[in-house]
């Protein structure tokens, strides 16, 4: 089952800070693959797994033991910046094909959720953005609920061509909350169900909802590959891999390894978690790595700790926090520790005291884009009052909104007004009668619009 958590910055949530470096999680058995599983290739489907912030970042190691054991393709869960685009980046880098899926939570607009979940994987090349449908309704109703995933999925659709938009399930869920529903059998679906059968074929006999067959099934949740909490599936891929990776072996040059690179936190970041994973690039050859964290005490740089580990990544907990830290790799192959890696220097929390004169301002990652807005209104209607009320759903943190309005012509369309707003809603009173109209709309955040909506159309006689 997948998992919901925000991450507040200061806060200690859900891991305790750690008293000391022997009480960190350093990996110190390399990771074993599991026996490897080419998917379900009858129904052309690949071995998945899907993660969410509860994984933490994943290094280069761990993705590279997912390949070995059959995996091709990762799903990223949205609840977090930090992890998801990191899991996402790597999991590109090592050949994996990729999906987002947004935890859908009954209490908040679902249209505005799927949009930050949209503009949190903007730059990255997902196939499907999928709706996460787990979460207990409450006294929310089974109408109620149908309208509102019928409304994410409109959103979903409509936020990004290219990209489909699928359910995440399981048959209870459905059956309980929804009385076995047929309205979304339009919708691909995934399904939940932990009976360790890995064969899409078994619909025949775990179908519900009215759909013809799933395009993904999820089998069971294991450790795989050091990752204590990934979900293991079977899914029908819709886009093609992004990155081919050469996995022919290296060849033995007789020397020491060199430095590795990719190191994470890269430098200038700004970690607001109570954890921090640094980690490195594998090297070629190599089967030990060094991490080397220190601190800085405000006029030098001290020794936190120096971990020893095959896996070329350690998740640790520093008790000093806000603070500032840095940290290096090197790794050893048979012929010797290799040199040192340049140093990536992170602000752990929200760091405000003093830095060594070479090291820069922390780096703050830009922020999404601002969300589409969505369930434009009217649509599809032919107006026959004076005036029309163009309405659309609100964007989280949005100050302006731009409606862009055009007129049908006997050449295609032409540009009407464009009125820019404080609000969501406004009255158009039309001038040119006997003509079709459209519209789309935008929002602003911190002084950025983002994307336009698609648009809605109406008649006025």
């Amino acid at each position: 089952m997948m998992r919901s958590w925000t991450l507040l910055a200061g806060t200690s949530l859900l891991l305790a800070a750690c008293v000391g470096p022997s009480d960190e999680d350093s990996a110190t058995q390399a990771l074993q693959a599991a026996p490897y599983f080419p998917g379900d290739v009858a129904n052309d489907a690949e071995f998945a797994a899907d993660v969410s912030v509860w994984e933490t970042p994943l290094a280069q190691s761990q993705m590279d033991c997912f390949w070995d054991s059959g995996v091709r393709h990762v799903v990223v869960g949205t609840q977090d910046a930090i992890v998801a685009r990191q899991q996402l980046a790597m999991a590109v880098s090592r050949g994996m094909t990729i999906d987002a899926y947004v935890f859908v939570h009954w209490n908040q607009d679902l249209a505005a959720q799927v949009a930050s979940a949209f503009a949190m994987v903007s730059d990255f090349p997902i196939g499907r953005m999928w709706l996460d449908i787990e979460e207990d309704p409450g006294t929310v109703g089974s109408s109620s609920l149908i309208a509102r995933i019928q409304q994410g999925v409109a959103a979903c659709e409509a936020t990004r061509p290219g990209v489909t938009c699928g359910i995440y399930t399981g048959p209870g869920w459905w059956k309980t909350y929804l009385a076995n529903t047929s309205s979304f059998t339009a919708v691909p679906l995934w399904y939940a169900l932990y009976n360790h059968k890995r064969s899409l074929s078994d619909w025949t006999t775990e179908q519900f909802g009215g759909w013809t067959s799933p395009v993904a099934k999820q089998f069971q949740t294991a450790p795989l590959c050091g990752v204590g909490g990934a979900d293991w599936d079977v899914m029908q891929v819709s886009a093609p891999p992004p990155l081919s990776v050469d996995r022919t072996p290296a060849t033995d040059t007789g020397t020491v390894p060199d430095a590795p690179a990719n190191l994470f936190p890269s430098d200038g970041m700004v970690i607001p978690i109570d954890y921090v994973k640094i980690m490195s690039g594998t090297v070629p050859l190599a089967s030990q790595y060094q991490l080397a964290l220190e601190r800085y005490t405000g006029t030098a740089w001290a020794s936190y700790y120096t971990w020893s580990t095959p896996n070329a990544y350690v998740k640790v907990s520093p008790p000093a926090t806000p603070a500032l830290y840095r940290f290096r790799a090197r790794a050893q192959d048979a012929h010797g520790w290799g040199a040192w890696s340049d140093y990536a220097t992170f602000d752990y929390g929200t760091y405000t005291g003093p830095r060594p004169s070479s090291t820069p301002p922390p780096q703050q990652p830009p922020p999404p884009p601002p969300g589409v807005p969505g369930s434009l209104s009217p649509d599809g209607v032919t107006i026959t009052t004076a005036s029309v009320a163009l309405s659309c759903t609100a964007v989280t943190s949005a100050t302006t909104y731009q409606f862009a309005v055009e007129t049908s012509t006997a050449s295609g369309w032409a540009a009407y007004y464009t009125y820019t707003l404080s609000g969501t809603a406004m009255t158009l009173y039309p001038q040119i009668h006997g003509v079709d109209y459209r519209f789309r709309v935008r929002a602003m955040v911190g002084g950025v619009y983002g994307d336009w909506s698609t648009y809605a159309t109406f008649h006025v006689p």
